[in-house]
């Protein structure tokens, strides 16, 4: 009830605000001839190399088609979700918007303000990996054209640092713990990452915990409450990990305060062995480091747990995120809506972004003149399997329950059976996949 409150307050800002009202559906054509198209994207503007890899895609875009004139409000983050949910309720949507595929974005995609992209994919369908493709409602309708497949889970190893301790890649997380010791004393950090923001915790680490300790088979089952739940071993196992990891000192220092890059540039800047985060870390990557430390990190996976019921080896994989387009578009608007999202996901824009370090959902981009740090990251994709995300298949209002459970539980606040319990009551009440 609290939090609706707070959407609905939300809400009013967007509708009453100047300047951030959008009014998608609006007029065909401009004055001049152009279609304007008005784009809610997600982009975090103080990432000097993501900014300027969208802009040489909006720019490319813009040369090819003077015909259509894009007009971008960016936020990031949370900031981001808030207010499209709130714009989503007040139904001020934009012409187009950045969506995920999942429960992620669920409450727009769910509430019929979004146009099912189908009949515009399927003639195209054949040049996108099949698993960009898998239906995202419940109709098996597509709500945004992914523009890659994301694995939010990469352990990237300095293998410089490991040789120059004399370590190796641990195949056990004894091992893993084992080496921290040795890691501090060298005056390294064992593993670089950031939780200010809270999703990070849970999205590149948790959820692929949770598939090695449970398995798909279970999260499916816990999540719909059919003989499984959150308060089960298997997911309290995987929370008492991370407990184990922070007790152990494993973590960046001030692990739950740091802003989203700051484990990055201490990974850059050769302070941490490893560093835990998404694939998508891999365009920044292939641009931050130098070309001598590009050849000496490697992609790996978390290491393997005692009585791994799950996949051995798996990382949490989703199909990606891109632009969905308002339910109310048609005729000219809504055709210019789709040379948007086509281009920025499918061949012309993906070509851009491969050479930025993407992995893109449509298939025959790259080759061996892609950068190196994209042919690592498509390498493992190959090869390792992948299970769920838990934000892409829960619902999105709670992880405003676990995630902060899982900073206290760091903190030594509540027991990892705390945390499991506080998310498990909120889903039983709640979640949609309950129901």
């Amino acid at each position: 009830m609290i939090f609706f409150r707070r959407l609905m307050v939300a809400a009013l800002a967007v509708t009453v605000s100047a300047g951030v009202v959008f009014a998608g559906g609006g007029q065909e054509k401009e004055d001049d001839g152009t279609v304007k198209l008005e784009i809610f994207h997600y982009l975090d503007l103080a990432d000097n190399t993501e900014t300027e890899n969208f802009h040489a895609v909006v720019r490319a875009f813009q040369e090819k088609h003077p015909e259509i004139r894009l007009e971008f409000d960016y936020l990031f983050d949370e900031a981001f979700h808030n207010k499209l949910q709130a714009m989503a309720v007040a139904r001020q949507l934009p012409d187009v918007m950045f969506l995920w595929p999942d429960k992620r974005t669920g409450h727009v995609t769910g509430s019929g303000l979004i146009k099912d992209l189908r009949p515009w994919i399927e003639p195209v369908r054949d040049q996108f990996a099949p698993a960009a493709l898998v239906p995202q409602g419940p109709n098996g309708e597509i709500w945004e054209l992914p523009e890659q497949i994301t694995t939010t889970h990469v352990m990237y190893t300095n293998d410089r640092l490991l040789e120059e301790l004399g370590l190796s890649f641990p195949e056990t997380l004894e091992e893993l713990i084992a080496q921290g010791e040795v890691i501090r004393a060298a005056g390294y950090t064992p593993i670089a990452m950031d939780n200010g923001g809270g999703w990070q915790m849970q999205s590149t680490l948790l959820s692929t915990l949770v598939e090695r300790t449970g398995g798909r088979a279970w999260l499916e089952r816990a999540a719909a409450g059919r003989g499984a739940a959150f308060t089960d071993s298997q997911f309290v196992r995987a929370l008492e990990v991370i407990q184990r990891l922070f007790q152990e000192e494993m973590f960046s220092p001030g692990l739950n305060q740091a802003e989203y890059g700051q484990a990055m540039t201490d990974f850059v800047n050769d302070r941490a062995v490893y560093f835990i985060d998404g694939g998508w870390r891999t365009r920044n990557l292939a641009t931050e480091l130098t070309p001598e430390q590009q050849k000496t990190t490697s992609y790996n996976v978390f290491p393997r747990l005692s009585n791994e019921q799950g996949a051995p080896g798996a990382t949490s994989i989703v199909p990606g995120t891109g632009h969905g387009m308002n339910a109310n578009l048609s005729g000219e608007k809504a055709d210019a809506a789709w040379t948007w999202i086509y281009f920025f996901a499918g061949p012309e824009g993906s070509r851009i972004k491969a050479e930025q370090g993407w992995v893109p959902a449509v298939v025959g981009i790259l080759d061996d003149n892609a950068p190196l740090m994209t042919r690592k990251l498509a390498d493992f994709l190959a090869v390792t399997p992948g299970g769920y995300v838990i934000d892409s298949i829960m619902d999105a209002e709670g992880m405003s329950i676990l995630q902060p459970a899982l900073q206290e539980m760091m903190f030594g606040a509540i027991s990892p059976e705390e945390a499991a319990r506080r998310y498990e009551n909120w889903v039983a009440a709640n979640d949609s996949s309950r129901r």
